[in-house]
């Protein structure tokens, strides 16, 4: 096991199908429609997931009732090549959850880049792991492995390519 205090980043990137304006939006305001499998904290895949567009503003999932679950904050939004966000997921009692101290939240940056042929390279560097505490190997294993940020870049790639 790795000491929580040199966690690496995961980095992960793909290329999706569609302009940087076009992915920008995918991400941030369809989110609910192509979230990979299990990647929410309620009951079932939310009705929404929300970004709002400010510095301060809250990111969470809202379901079908309208009940909400929180994920993190927007630390900055810059559209559409830019969005970093505070991860404030934590292992609280063996699951994951919000943890409302914003001390525990780590850092995700995503960087929506265009390439010439049109596309949009999509690059999510999470980093901050020790922010977490003890639940720091576990956010890190599970947002790095193939069903973490990977699952999720990929369905992000399918969605918009439809």
């Amino acid at each position: 096991m790795t000491d929580i205090e040199t966690l690496p980043g995961v980095v992960h990137e793909i290329t999706v199908p569609a302009p940087v304006d076009r992915a920008f939006e995918a991400y941030t305001r369809e989110q609910h429609a192509w979230v990979a499998e299990g990647h929410w904290l309620g009951e079932s895949r939310p009705a929404a997931v929300v970004f709002e567009p400010r510095p301060g503003g809250r990111w969470f999932e809202r379901a079908a009732d309208g009940t909400e679950s929180e994920w993190g904050r927007v630390l900055e939004w810059d559209p559409p090549g830019r969005l970093v966000l505070s991860w404030m997921i934590g292992v609280i009692d063996d699951r994951w959850g919000f943890d409302p101290d914003p001390d525990h939240g780590s850092r995700v940056e995503l960087t929506f880049t265009p390439t010439d042929d049109g596309r949009t390279v999509v690059r999510i560097e999470h980093t901050g792991f020790q922010a977490h505490g003890g639940g720091a190997q576990a956010i890190h294993d599970g947002v790095g492995g193939s069903d973490g940020w990977p699952a999720d870049l990929a369905e992000l790639a399918a969605y918009v390519g439809r």
